[in-house]
């Protein structure tokens, strides 16, 4: 890869160690609000560093209907090459309170065809197709809801220690394509 992809990539991956390292003052509801959160943080670095990037959240990169062919994420440089695109689920511990007041609600992720699996073709279609150089997709299991699943092929689990006593300390499911 050239450097401005991998440069891109590390920048990710550090963007995702600051989530890991400070997740415990965090309070996520939603998909959206983790990604809100790494694309504050990538935007303060980009703006810090006088980084060539751009992030964007639910970007186009395929042909379809908007949601479907969207990233959730994207960093890409000045001339509109999108070097990582990311997807992310969120599954919120099943322990909170006000989620076990909500009958029905959780558990909110799919692990199949239409959930985790379906991140895991569209980072590759991403980068298959041209429209990402390298693609990323996450699970954060808050709970630990999926973590007793085998990881997804060409995904491992990553199990974060919690950032403070008593934080949580969520599982990972982690892929990227291509592969490293």
């Amino acid at each position: 890869m050239d450097n401005g992809t991998d440069a891109a990539s590390a920048l990710f991956d550090e963007a995702v160690t600051w989530l890991r390292d400070g997740y415990g003052q965090f309070e996520f509801w939603t998909e959206r609000d983790l990604v809100w959160t790494v694309q504050t943080r990538l935007r303060k670095v980009i703006g810090q560093r006088g980084l060539p990037y751009e992030v964007f959240n639910d970007f186009p990169l395929l042909p379809g209907s908007r949601r479907g062919r969207s990233a959730d994420l994207v960093i890409r440089n000045t001339v509109r090459n999108v070097l990582v695109a990311a997807e992310f689920k969120y599954e919120p511990s099943h322990r909170r309170a006000e989620f076990g007041a909500m009958l029905g609600k959780l558990p909110v992720v799919s692990w199949g065809a239409d959930g985790v699996a379906n991140d895991l073709v569209r980072i590759r279609e991403f980068v298959d197709t041209g429209t990402a150089r390298k693609a990323f997709a996450l699970l954060i299991d808050e709970g630990g809801y999926f973590r007793h699943r085998p990881a997804q092929p060409g995904t491992a689990w990553q199990d974060w220690e919690p950032s403070q006593p008593g934080a949580p300390s969520p599982s990972v499911l982690w892929g990227q394509w291509p592969q490293a």
